[in-house]
């Protein structure tokens, strides 16, 4: 009896002391910094970022080593961010990760650096910083707004006026040379003076294309800014400036040979009209026979013809500018469809193209069918350009 109750006292006395026993602490994220300067409290992409850890020993076990701890930032996980040293210090460590996009992570770092907002945030974006096991849920942190760089300062407008040059030059020579309008035509041949380039109308496929490429540019450096990654052009965008430029050449070449054409047939009717005048004159000389009044008459009747024909064709070879939307909308009948539909079409995905660019830090890989729909409108405006009058 006195052994049963001495095992049951040493039982209790056990339990007690296994109560009374500290649990194991978790791990926490203590402090963050840049590796090289526990001063600096941010870090953009391509820096070593170091992250103090106190208790790790409780998140290592014999089969999580320090290589299944993964960098956790706004509670997501970096997928591949793979510790690239650490030091430990007790049961601590300071645990160093490259803060680097790849192939696997580029979602995520898209995730947490899109929809950028102008203010404070858009260059400098708070976020928490942890760690975790991979594939597991993020441990406890006390870094809750690590400075975040998300672009540059100097470098974002050091690119702004980049393109601010950029387009001050587009927008310059857009209004003085035929960059951006129809190209006048060469009247030498007639041996009158032609339409100054800088009063021709715009060009609906120059515009277009000249649309497209500002467009790509733009987001290209946006991009880059934020992600350092500069292979962003996808087989989409590819498609689009082929098909920008695409429509530029081939309105460049149908009024080329439609102003080739014409001029063509002015010189022809000038032919005919010089014959005109010769038989005209040898019938003047042939007066008073009867008879010859009525012929001089019926063939100044035909030249009066000829002339205006003439002038018709000259008129529409030197035919100016308008205002801009006039100029990309209009044909010989007035507003036409198939142009206003390639307006409308190309703004549309002009539209999806910067929200994305925007949203998700990636320039946006339309799918073959609206590729195609875009394709289908650029050839509508050039199968009905082939018929409208020189312009």
């Amino acid at each position: 009896m006195k052994k049963v109750a001495l095992i049951l006292t040493l039982a209790l006395i056990s339990l007690n002391l296994i109560a009374e026993a500290p649990a194991p602490k978790s791990a926490i994220v203590v402090d963050a910094y840049v590796d090289g300067n526990a001063i600096t409290k941010s870090a953009a992409i391509g820096d070593i970022l170091v992250v103090n850890v106190a208790h790790l020993n409780t998140l290592l076990t014999a089969q999580n080593n320090i290589k299944q701890v993964r960098l956790f930032i706004d509670c997501i996980e970096i997928e591949g961010s793979v510790p690239v040293g650490w030091c430990p210090h007790g049961d601590g460590a300071d645990v160093k990760f490259l803060l680097q996009r790849t192939a696997d992570n580029n979602k995520t770092w898209n995730l947490l650096l899109g929809y950028p907002e102008f203010g404070k945030q858009f260059y400098h974006l708070p976020l928490s910083i942890g760690i975790g096991l991979a594939g597991q849920s993020v441990q406890a942190t006390n870094v809750n707004s690590f400075d975040f760089v998300r672009i540059e300062k100097a470098w974002f407008w050091g690119c702004i006026i980049v393109l601010l040059l950029y387009f001050g030059v587009l927008l310059r020579y857009a209004k003085t040379t035929p960059m951006l309008r129809d190209a006048p035509a060469d009247l030498t041949p007639l041996g009158i003076p032609g339409l100054d380039a800088g009063n021709a109308p715009f060009s609906l496929g120059k515009v277009q294309m000249a649309f497209w490429f500002s467009i790509v540019l733009a987001s290209y450096v946006f991009i880059w800014l934020i992600t350092d990654n500069y292979e962003l052009i996808t087989t989409g965008t590819l498609v689009l400036i082929g098909i920008g430029a695409a429509t530029g050449l081939g309105a460049v070449s149908i009024n080329n040979n439609k102003s080739g054409g014409t001029i063509k047939q002015v010189q022809s009717l000038q032919a005919q009209q010089a014959d005109l005048r010769q038989a005209t004159d040898l019938l003047r000389a042939s007066l008073p026979a009867a008879g010859i009044e009525g012929k001089i008459a019926y063939n100044n009747f035909l030249d009066s013809q000829l002339t205006t024909k003439i002038n018709e064709l000259i008129d529409g070879l030197k035919i100016g500018k308008d205002t801009f939307f006039n100029d990309i909308l209009t044909d010989e009948n007035g507003i036409s469809f198939h142009r206003l539909q390639m307006v409308v079409f190309t703004m549309v995905l002009g539209f999806v193209f910067l929200y994305t660019v925007w949203a998700t830090l990636t320039m946006p890989d339309f799918s073959p069918t609206l590729l195609t729909m875009q394709g289908l409108t650029a050839g509508t405006y050039l199968g009905f350009k082939i018929p409208e009058k020189q312009s």
